[in-house]
């Protein structure tokens, strides 16, 4: 391919990434379906990029794309404003990711007897968990949404993302190890308990020692580059250690976006100060710039070999807004949540990160016969819930503005 095109091609790529971010602001439609949308374009429909070209390169853009962006999560998530739904949102998370692991294994199994009950549950981990790419700026943006119901979807989304991608690799080790569903239960959760704990430690402990760091450095001109630096090294550690990178990066975001929070709760003497706003703002551009990326390979990754899988993953993408539907009835017992915040807690299920990045990981990464059709699927089911999300949500807050009575806000909080 000819330079001139190539550069072309990468300078459309950020510019569409840019207007999808714009239009995500302001109609609340997730740019991710305008990079996937360009993937295609690119891929399948004019052949310009070979899917072969990118299968090699796959999974380490996946993990780089994790690793940056639960990094960002966790630094600009403040830990005074979730704590309190912390409780509500982990159990949220847990149950949402279950009731949707099922229903979407069994619809698996019901389409494809092939897979069996392993590869089946694997493809609903998958897609078990919404995505904080999409659901933190969404919530954020919501009129007569309560500021309570706001961050028990900001912790969902938060605790998902490593919770799918954790249990998806427990179970691809089991089927690759031979294991057999009798394992799952008590194996698989011991293991997934064991990963996040390790995990999370880590990632605890290297803020901390990042953030004395921090305190002799700031003044240097290429102190973020060394702090990028320390981020890689946390990951490899915390994956040879037996934990998984992406969450010890979250955990060292949260703690280096959290330093004066953080040197109140260990009692430090000397007020630790993390990173800069200018700093945060450079890594914004850092994670805008990968997940553009991202979206746009997975994109170039579909086929259209067999146009049933997006039929199956449209049913997938229903089964998963009716078992939302359950787990956000059960979560907001005896809260206070009104008609109109469950109805949009139970949309806002868009599958978007983890998801992607795990999808052709069975196939390409491990060998896995049979699961050559998880991308498609897996597609299928980010672009539907997406537009679930999207349409849904919009409808409802245009149904609310053109009604006279106003939502109730919830005591103790204000509707923002």
């Amino acid at each position: 391919m000819d330079i001139a095109i190539l550069f072309l091609i990468i300078a459309s790529i950020i510019g569409i990434g840019f207007i999808g971010n714009y239009v995500f602001r302001k109609t609340k439609i997730p740019d991710i379906l305008f990079l996937l949308l360009l993937g295609v374009l690119l891929g399948p429909v004019l052949g310009i990029f070979e899917r072969e070209l990118f299968m090699q390169i796959t999974p380490y853009i996946s993990a780089l794309a994790m690793l940056m962006i639960l990094f960002d999560g966790g630094l600009n998530l403040k830990i005074e404003k979730v704590i309190d739904r912390v409780p509500r949102g982990s159990i949220l998370a847990v149950l949402g990711f279950i009731f949707s692991m099922v229903a979407v294994s069994g619809v698996a199994l019901v389409f494809f007897e092939e897979l069996g009950l392993m590869k089946s549950l694997l493809l609903g981990s998958i897609v078990g968990g919404v995505s904080s790419a999409i659901v933190i700026p969404v919530a954020s943006e919501l009129d007569n949404f309560s500021k309570k119901s706001r961050l028990t979807l900001d912790v969902e989304s938060v605790i998902t993302d490593p919770l799918c991608i954790i249990v998806a690799l427990v179970i691809i080790n089991m089927i690759v190890g031979g294991a057999g569903i009798e394992m799952v239960t008590v194996q698989g959760a011991t293991r997934v308990i064991s990963i996040f704990s390790v995990s999370l430690v880590i990632g605890f402990i290297s803020g901390l020692f990042w953030l004395g760091i921090l305190k002799h450095i700031k003044g240097e001109r290429f102190h973020y580059m060394l702090t990028l630096s320390f981020l890689f090294f946390v990951y490899a550690m915390t994956q040879i250690l037996g934990g998984h990178g992406a969450v010890a990066s979250f955990m060292v975001g949260l703690v280096l976006g959290n330093a004066k929070k953080v040197s109140d709760i260990i009692g430090a003497e000397k007020k630790y100060f993390g990173l800069t706003e200018r700093t945060k703002e450079f890594q914004n551009q850092i994670s805008f710039f990968v997940k553009t990326f991202f979206f746009v390979i997975l994109g170039i990754l579909i086929t259209f070999e067999n146009p049933i899988l997006f039929f199956y993953g449209g049913v997938m993408t229903l089964v998963i807004i009716l078992t939302r539907y359950l787990a956000v009835g059960i979560i907001s017992t005896g809260d206070g949540f009104n008609r109109m915040e469950k109805s949009i807690m139970t949309l806002m299920s868009p599958r978007g990160l983890a998801a992607a990045v795990l999808a052709s990981a069975p196939a390409v990464e491990y060998g896995i016969p049979g699961t050559e059709m998880f991308p498609e699927i897996v597609f299928s089911v980010i672009f539907g819930t997406s537009l679930v999300t999207t349409v849904g949500v919009v409808y409802l807050e245009r149904r609310k503005n053109v009604s006279s009575h106003p939502i109730e806000e919830t005591k103790g909080f204000k509707s923002e």
